[in-house]
């Protein structure tokens, strides 16, 4: 039934197969790879009477003459980027004459500019890197040398390299989770998503390599992210204007993965990756393997990922039906010339992993089967010009299906959607970013849940500009955007979500942040913000039992979209090596989109037979927050971090409270590390949870332990990575409040961890 219904294109009422899509498809990567193979022969025309070198070297650790491999060489001006290999090498080709500024950069390390002449008589460059005195203990920001580089100064944060590696967890959520301000929504530890601010779902976008994932992770809580962190590569949180760019409802930000599948930049050699990670607490275990090389101006790189886990064990015992497995294998290629890149990607996402039973839903819970497949390409023409720098092109096309399947193997609940985005990006007057987005997705259901097939597009246009004046820095953007969700049989019809009809939404949203510098100690600044959130299609038209969440979900097709209003106030001191980060904020949205208990049961194959009814609702709320972040070195090789995050919601109508809301959370750590080692010990805290929405459970306070430690170091020129880490030392029963199925588990008990990765 549903593989019917997910062969189907919104071209009309009656829509061309799967097989006429793929020839589409097909023809539209030819047409662009003759459009990129024509402005590599046009350029590389333009430029042959030039006079061209390669420009190679090598760098090395200041102290110990030991080969870094990952370091960021760019030529500055040509915009011009490589890594250097397992042997600390790096080379340019095909560089003209004349004097060039190098930047090297690498996580750990000062940053380093050179100045090199290059011409015939260059010599083979080596270069020493001091290594920092301190090891990075927080998510910090680091410069970047990618397509936003001019509008870092208000990404919140950046996970790269060796800190990346240190805070790996099974799930994106998990990774995450230390940060101040980040919780994570859970029904098992395969599903979790992060919160950020008390905001979820779709009011925080995680997006892949900038774009969307094509899951359905937003819309459930049962529904998993499709991205295994340990393929990724680096992860960003941005809040502010900047993160317009990405999407109208980021009122809790945008999380993006970065995976790079597409080779911006020629790797020297072959690249090879080894990574195991294992944990106790479900006898888990992940391989992951892949490389990166090039031939000629062509790049490649290919990823394998494996990922298995047991059910999960807790102080009160085993928490039935929550293994999983996953498997996820990338492969993409790209042609690099000096005027940019052109590339295409390929991805298959599987997992399989379950839902704990619950007497409100399934006594033996419901197993997911999960598929996705992601198809990506991009282009990237630098002119360097006056007023127009470069112009990126990306697009990608998603194919993802879910079925949910009771014990008995029967099927319960079906989806599957098709999504096509493109979005054109130009960095104009050396400040400026302008662009495009659109989106068409194709949704069906199938089992015995009975939403409408329905068709969904969307277009948004966005500006983004900065200024700095002197010791005042201000940000800015707008976006509009459009958005259709349209049944295929729009016919009238009427359902307990109301008459089945196409809904057409519109709205603007923007966002303004200013950074004024006191001194090189203090700064503060401010930022405002107005978003735009349209009902989605689950939200509109959703009729059906739910198992997998406990209830019966039922859509409102007369909602409307939701504005939301924020505004922030932040400071940062810095007093001797100690960085003191406050952040105060407020976030008031009209129409708030939640479903909402309505005390009422229907007939859904539970374990009792009865489901509680969720219906979709709209109504105005308000929530205030503070974050407190402390970090630093208080003696030489040690350091301490401080996290403190408090968020409340209100229902402005009946002034109860919002359901759904973290309560006062954060951690204390303190490390040493002597190089090459680190270890720490961290006590994570949550208060109680007394402020409930209407059938919300209180949640006690806990205090848990974790103690670890980190070892990378080179040996016979291959680089090993050591991350041992205990959870949970004292064996702790406590509940998360965002937890689903906190009344039934607790969360896991100790956990032994154990990640090593191995490049070569």
């Amino acid at each position: 039934m549903l593989s019917t219904c997910l062969s189907t294109c919104a071209c009309s009422h009656r829509s061309p197969t799967v097989g006429t899509l793929k020839k589409c498809s097909h023809l539209l990567v030819l047409v662009s790879g003759m459009v990129g193979c024509l402005f590599c022969y046009l350029k590389d025309a333009q430029s042959a009477s030039d006079t061209r070198r390669s420009l190679e070297g090598e760098v090395v650790e200041i102290r110990s003459g030991t080969r870094l491999v990952g370091v960021s060489v760019r030529i500055i001006g040509l915009e011009k980027k490589v890594q250097t290999d397992a042997k600390g090498r790096f080379k340019f080709d095909a560089v003209s004459e004349g004097q060039y500024t190098l930047r090297f950069t690498k996580a750990d390390y000062q940053q380093f500019e050179q100045v090199i002449d290059v011409n015939a008589a260059t010599p083979y460059i080596r270069i020493e890197l001091k290594r920092l005195v301190y090891h990075l203990e927080t998510i910090r920001v680091y410069e970047s040398v990618g397509d936003l580089s001019k509008f870092e100064k208000t990404t919140d944060l950046a996970l790269e390299d060796a800190e990346f590696q240190r805070k790996l967890g099974m799930t994106l959520a998990d990774t995450l989770s230390d940060e101040v301000g980040i919780s994570q929504r859970t029904m098992g530890r395969a599903t979790a998503r992060p919160v950020i601010r008390g905001l979820g779902g779709d009011r925080l976008l995680i997006l892949e390599n900038g774009e969307r994932t094509g899951d359905k992770s937003a819309s459930s809580a049962d529904h998993a992210v499709s991205i295994d962190p340990t393929i990724a590569e680096g992860v960003e949180i941005t809040r502010g204007p900047k993160a317009l760019i990405y999407g109208s409802s980021i009122l809790g930000g945008v999380v993006n993965v970065k995976r790079n599948n597409i080779p911006q930049t020629l790797p020297i050699g072959i690249d090879t990756r080894l990574t195991f990670q294992g944990e106790s607490v479900n006898s888990g275990w992940t391989v992951v393997t892949g490389g990166a090389g090039a031939r000629g101006p062509f790049a490649y790189q290919v990823k394998v990922n494996h990922r298995r886990a047991s059910d999960t064990q807790t102080p009160f015992g085993t928490l039935e039906n929550t293994s999983l497995a996953n498997i996820n294998v990338s492969a993409g290629t790209s042609l690099i010339k000096d005027w940019g890149y052109i590339g295409i990607s390929g991805d298959d996402y599987r997992s399989d992993y379950g839902i704990p039973g619950s007497p409100e839903g399934h006594i033996s819970g419901v197993n997911i089967a999960l598929a996705r497949q992601r198809y990506e390409g991009q282009m990237e023409y630098r002119f360097k010009r006056p007023g127009l720098d470069k112009v990126k092109l990306q697009g990608t096309y998603t194919r993802y299906q879910h079925q949910e399947l009771e014990s008995n193997g029967t099927l319960g609940v079906e989806f599957g959607v098709l999504t096509y985005n493109l979005s054109a990006m130009a960095h104009v007057l050396d400040n400026a970013i302008i662009g495009v987005w659109s989106e068409y997705r194709d949704h069906a259901t199938g089992g015995f849940y009975w939403t409408p097939h329905t068709r969904e597009f969307a277009l948004a246009g966005f500006y983004l500009n900065e200024r700095d004046f002197d010791r005042f820095t201000l940000q800015g953007a707008i976006r509009y955007d459009i958005r259709r969700a349209e049944p295929f049989r729009a016919d009238g019809t009427v359902v307990r979500a109301g008459t089945v009809q196409r809904r057409d939404f519109n709205g603007f949203s923007g966002a303004a942040s200013g950074i004024y510098r006191w001194t090189d100690r203090l700064s503060t600044g401010a930022t405002l913000m107005k978003t735009f959130r349209a009902p989605g299609i689950e939200e509109l038209f959703s009729d059906g039992p739910h198992l997998a969440v406990y209830s019966y979900e039922i859509g409102n097709v007369a909602l409307e979209p939701e504005h939301g209003y924020g505004i922030e106030a932040f400071g940062r001191y810095t007093l001797g090596k100690l960085n003191l980060n406050l952040a105060l904020f407020q976030n008031r949205i009209h129409g708030y989109l939640t479903p909402t208990n309505t005390g009422q049961k229907e007939w859904g194959s539970g374990a009792a037979g009865w489901l509680w009814i969720y219906q979709y609702t709209g109504q105005d709320v308000v929530m205030n927050g503070a974050e407190i972040q402390l970090d630093g070195e208080v003696f030489p090789d040690f350091r301490l971090q401080l996290n403190v995050s408090y968020v409340d919601g209100t229902v402005k109508a009946s002034g109860k409270p919002l359901e759904r809301i973290p309560p006062f959370n954060g951690k204390v750590a303190f490390s040493y590390a002597p190089w090459p080692f680190r270890f720490h010990v961290t006590s994570r805290f949550s208060g109680s949870q007394t402020r409930l929405g209407q059938f919300e459970e209180p949640t006690d306070g806990y205090l848990v332990h974790d103690v670890g430690a980190y070892l990378s170091l080179w040996w016979k020129e291959l680089e090993n990575t050591l991350v041992f880490e205990i959870q949970n030392l004292l064996d702790t029963a406590y509940r998360e409040h965002l937890s689903l199925i906190k009344a039934v588990m607790p969360e896991p008990g100790r956990n032994v961890k154990l990640l090593y990765k191995l490049n070569f």
